[in-house]
């Protein structure tokens, strides 16, 4: 009995003994893998953003570069009235930034029967000394009195101008602070004559039959008559300063030696005035130079009045072209070119010749005439 019993208790356990569970398999860890993946995923998305920025960014700022590199030409003015006489003249006038970093000149042209007036501002030290005297001269009040020069002869006119845009300069400079000086180049055509006037190293040639005569001389210190006047008025001229500035025997030293290793210079660099260290002897504004004692960089304009009856082109420009054209390369530019489009040739011949200035330049073609065949002007 005792055995079943112990037979019954035995089924009994096994029949209540559980069976085991089975394993449950837990989920798998997630893993850095996706999340790398997705990383890398944004990341690549915002460099493509980033890059396809920076695209565009650089794209629209080398258009804007494009574009301020040339300035366009200046709206042609005209003396008012409905009674007026046609322009005798065809003009063009162009303005290129060329290789600075800023464009800083000015220019205007402006025609009324058989008077032109142009102008060529070419700043230094910033545009506002320029842009102030080429709207002074874009001013109808202001350049009435130079289209009125019947007489012939507006060099006084022209001088009186220049002498006015001198004392506008000043007075902004005063108020503002300004630095900027500029050169200025004015010129009247007025039939058969041309009277011009100028402060600085810009321009005036006039083209005929015979050749290109330059009828300006050059206000900077690489103009031996200019670089005398500058040291009897209390300034040094030099390549450098310490050119400018050297002893007898530093002198004597650099005619047997070199500026190279006397200066410390090339040969080739312009001349200086110091104090400043500017290229130019004349020029409107320029303030601080002008607040020395000795003031050897004035704003006294030079002017000349001559007969053009052979002549088939006035042209006014910017050291920007004289720097890589002379006068006889500048003509063979112009001659033959279109009327409308003779200074934007000019410009862009200079700038294919290596100019890395500003380049501005304005021509006038001047009336056919007979003395143009039968009498070209002499060089």
């Amino acid at each position: 009995m005792i055995k079943n019993l112990k037979r019954v208790g035995g089924a009994l356990a096994r029949r209540g003994r559980s069976a085991p569970a089975a394993p449950v398999e837990a989920p798998p860890p997630a893993g850095w893998f996706p999340w790398l993946l997705a990383f890398a995923a944004g990341t690549l998305a915002g460099l493509v953003v980033v890059v396809a920025a920076g695209l565009l960014f650089k794209r629209a700022k080398k258009e804007r570069e494009e574009s301020s590199r040339e300035a366009p030409p200046q709206q042609k003015l005209r003396g008012g009235g409905s009674s007026e006489e046609p322009p005798a003249h065809k003009t063009s006038a162009f303005g290129m930034q060329g290789k600075r970093a800023a464009m800083e000149d000015a220019h205007v042209v402006a025609s009324k029967g058989p008077v032109t007036v142009a102008g060529v501002f070419d700043g230094c030290g910033g545009a506002r000394a320029a842009k102030l005297c080429g709207a002074r001269l874009a001013s109808e009040k202001l350049r009435q009195a130079l289209l009125d020069s019947r007489a012939g002869d507006a060099s006084p006119a022209i001088a009186a101008f220049l002498a006015s845009c001198e004392t506008a300069v000043d007075a902004e400079a005063r108020r503002a602070g300004w630095v900027d000086a500029t050169t200025a180049v004015v010129a009247v055509v007025n039939g058969d004559t041309l009277s011009v006037g100028w402060v600085g190293d810009s321009r005036c040639v006039v083209v005929s039959g015979a050749g290109a005569r330059v009828l300006t001389r050059d206000h900077n210190a690489s103009n031996p008559a200019e670089a005398q006047r500058v040291r009897a008025a209390g300034g040094l001229v030099g390549r450098n300063e310490k050119e400018a500035k050297a002893s007898k025997a530093t002198k004597l030293a650099a005619k047997v030696l070199s500026p190279n290793i006397a200066y410390r210079t090339h040969p080739k660099n312009p001349m200086r005035v110091y104090p400043g260290g500017i290229t130019l002897t004349r020029a409107l504004g320029g303030r601080p130079l002008k607040m020395k004692s000795s003031c050897p960089v004035v704003a006294d304009a030079e002017t000349a009045t001559v007969p053009v009856a052979g002549a088939t082109h006035v042209i006014l420009a910017c050291d920007g072209v004289w720097d890589v054209l002379d006068a006889a390369g500048a003509a063979d530019v112009v001659v033959g070119a279109r009327p409308d489009d003779a200074a934007e040739r000019l410009a862009r011949a200079a700038f294919e010749k290596g100019s890395t200035d500003n380049i501005t330049a304005v021509v006038v073609e001047l009336p056919s005439t007979p003395a143009a065949r039968s009498e070209p002007e002499a060089e």
